[in-house]
């Protein structure tokens, strides 16, 4: 028996499995470093379906795993030690309870937030201990006191039927600087960075999502609004569509809003989208919002083609979203709102109906 295929992979137990591509999707000059991963999924009995995301658990970066074992005082062997830090306790962001545990060995806490904003708890304590060399904490103090290391949720970005045994995913790499501390996304430095092609190292687990799915008539018209990595779900869409016209389906049409920083650096999947238009199997209405004095973003690419998407919508067209909950999928809802209103429709009554019927769809984070 394949002991693989008898378990179910969770949360609480993972399975264990390699990276096997690694593509930079950003070009030389893009502000990002976006990347298309591949994970095996050959040795399991995982099975997804277009709409759900895989969940990653980071492990912290062993330098500064090692930095904070040289802070504080091991209560259980080194290796247990490296053990437990890089892959159970978040290092990277401090809690109020490590805090507190500091304040009550004596030390003023007060201006902590402010001036540690942005500091991992090895970098805290490195500060600490020039100031107060009494400090003491033990590994248990530690890790007691913060943050447990929590899974990491990605859109799929692969239809399984056209890439059988593998999981894809897109991914911006995380970085920026705060307080003069160089911010490193934990979880997307972790998988672009230092999983290694072939390292038989990485922990997933599924985790569907049956709110976001294809329509179950594949006759049906679909709208696609996915800026930069929202882009994911999308692309899994597009691929099992047209697997399905390859089965000899009838398949409506499928348009995608895409967009970005700058068309020449940031044009993900540029190469199977423009193949995809020239098949005349894919409609696309790109945004790059610095290519021009004046930005443009997705929403103002659905509010030029007002008139057609609300033709498509009443026509029992399906609408879905991906990307950044707290301006662009508000935008799109706004812009949403505004195209019923311009073609005559109740906005009110339609979106009710939109979301009550399944044909507004969001994936938004």
């Amino acid at each position: 028996m394949n002991l693989a295929a008898a378990q179910t992979y969770t949360k609480e137990n993972p399975f264990t499995t390699k990276v096997i591509d690694n593509v930079k999707l950003s070009k030389q000059g893009s502000q990002k470093d976006t990347r298309h991963i591949s994970i095996d999924l050959s040795a399991s009995d995982i099975h997804y379906t277009v709409g759900d995301s895989l969940c990653i658990y980071p492990v912290n970066a062993s330098e500064q795993v090692e930095q904070l074992l040289s802070l504080i005082t091991l209560k259980r062997s080194r290796d247990e030690e490296f053990k437990r830090f890089s892959e159970e306790i978040n290092i990277t962001r401090p809690s109020n309870k490590l805090y507190k545990a500091i304040e009550a060995k004596g030390i003023d806490i007060s201006s902590f937030n402010e001036r540690f904003n942005g500091y991992s708890i090895p970098a805290i304590l490195a500060a600490l201990s020039a100031e107060h060399p009494s400090l003491k904490l033990d590994s248990d103090e530690v890790a007691e006191n913060s943050s447990k290391l929590q899974a990491r949720a990605y859109s799929i970005a692969s239809s399984e039927n056209a890439h059988p045994k593998q999981v894809d995913l897109c991914i911006s790499r995380v970085e920026e600087e705060i307080n003069g501390q160089k911010i490193l996304g934990v979880c997307s430095n972790y998988i672009c960075q230092r999983a290694a092609v072939g390292d038989a190292s990485v922990r997933i687990y599924l985790h569907h999502n049956d709110k976001f799915r294809l329509p179950k008539d594949t006759k049906a018209n679909i709208i696609m609004v996915g800026p930069g990595t929202g882009i994911a779900p999308f692309r899994a869409f597009i691929e099992e569509r047209n697997y399905q016209r390859q089965q000899g389906l009838e398949v409506g049409t499928d348009w995608l809003f895409f967009g970005d920083q700058r068309r020449a650096y940031d044009y993900l999947y540029e190469d199977e989208l423009s193949n995809y238009e020239k098949q005349g199997v894919l409609k696309l209405s790109l945004a790059f919002s610095r290519d021009q004095e004046q930005k443009i973003y997705v929403q103002n690419r659905l509010k030029e083609n007002s008139k057609a998407v609300y033709e498509l919508l009443t026509a029992g067209g399906y609408f879905y979203v991906c990307g950044d909950a707290r301006r662009m999928a508000k935008d799109v809802d706004t812009a949403l709102r505004e195209i019923i209103t311009e073609n005559g429709g109740d906005a009110e009554a339609m979106m009710k109906e939109l979301k009550d019927s399944g044909r507004y769809c969001r994936d938004v984070y």
